[in-house]
């Protein structure tokens, strides 16, 4: 705890203030007013209750901690949120023109909210950002160069929450009938009938595939993590073990990969559908509407948000609520069991 005490000084006696801190003792010069020197003591008491205190340990260059941070990034994150950090944190140094890491602070960060947004940046966007500058000073902190991350008051901006887009089975079967090749039609019913992401089905390999247990993987490659490291299995069903046991090998480990052998680039990937979406007369769509297709009417085939969770490797039961509206009675069934 911290308590405070007098000394004679030149100008008369002084307050001093004296604490304790990760083993170090800390003394503070106040001033002659007991009432000053009693409310700091009772302040600095408040926040080492709450963790709110603290030193740095080492003081160090922002440029400098980046680089740091990000073979961190890339060490320990996927490919796609590597380069994510490194874009975001490219643009936040030539904002913030700050020279060191200290210097960032809440209203810097809050500036760069609003440099961002009224550069045309969507609210989701700035928060992907946000999220990559908050986990920044967060390690900044463990990593002993902060005591606070400054941006831990700094809020994110409210999203709105628009319904999900997903097809019907008549637009599922009218996307693999018009697709350009076979190729394309089998990615297709691959997608909505596991609900893979797109960069867990261009790393998809044979080796990932059991037919005989009918079940497929998703798992780390060399280079590639699923999202949140996760590894889940997702039962396949006859229909797509058709599809599967279609597919041309050709002797890539991948079983969609380009024309070298190699993993596909997502992007093009994501273009082909767009065109094949444009061509069947489907608005307001993309690659990922299949996967938000496949939860779609498991939900409302009345699988419960727990093994939909599951199958589509949601850390957090609230990403999945998305689709709670289309449970089936849900509401009215829940309800309806109550008796008093």
């Amino acid at each position: 705890m911290a308590r405070i005490y007098q000394r004679q000084g030149q100008s008369g006696r002084i307050w001093y203030l004296d604490y304790s801190l990760g083993g170090r003792r800390i003394r503070k010069r106040l001033g002659k007013s007991k009432k000053l020197a009693e409310l700091a003591k009772a302040d600095v008491e408040v926040k080492l209750e709450r963790s709110e205190i603290g030193f740095a340990n080492k003081d160090v260059g922002l440029k400098e901690f980046i680089g740091e941070y990000l073979n961190y990034s890339k060490a320990n994150k996927s490919a796609n949120t590597f380069d994510r950090d490194r874009r975001t944190l490219k643009t936040f140094y030539e904002f913030v023109k700050a020279e060191r890491l200290t210097a960032v602070t809440v209203t810097k960060i809050e500036a760069y909210k609003t440099f961002r947004q009224n550069a045309g940046a969507k609210p989701a966007t700035v928060n992907r950002e946000l999220n990559s500058i908050k986990a920044m000073l967060t390690k900044a902190v463990a990593w002993g160069y902060l005591a606070k991350s400054p941006a831990q008051s700094v809020k994110k901006f409210k999203e709105p929450k628009r319904q999900v887009r997903y097809f019907t089975k008549e637009e599922i079967q009218k996307l693999v009938e018009n697709a350009q090749s076979p190729r394309l039609a089998a990615i297709v019913q691959i997608l909505a009938y596991t609900g893979l992401r797109r960069s867990e089905l261009v790393h998809l390999t044979w080796d990932d595939l059991d037919f005989k247990k009918k079940l497929l993987v998703v798992q780390a490659k060399n280079g590639w993590q699923p999202k949140d490291y996760e590894v889940r299995h997702i039962p396949l069903n006859d229909r797509l073990l058709r599809v599967l046991r279609e597919v041309t090998r050709n002797g890539s480990p991948y079983i969609f990969p380009n024309i070298s052998g190699a993993t596909l680039i997502g992007n093009l990937l994501s273009r082909d559908f767009r065109r094949l979406a444009k061509r069947c007369g489907l608005k307001n769509t993309s690659i990922h509407s299949l996967r938000h297709s496949f939860a779609s009417h498991l939900v409302m085939q009345g699988v419960n948000l727990y093994t939909v969770q599951k199958l589509l490797g949601h850390s957090s039961i609230k990403t999945t609520e998305i689709y709670a509206h289309l449970a089936p009675n849900y509401l009215s069934s829940a309800v309806s069991k109550l008796t008093f």
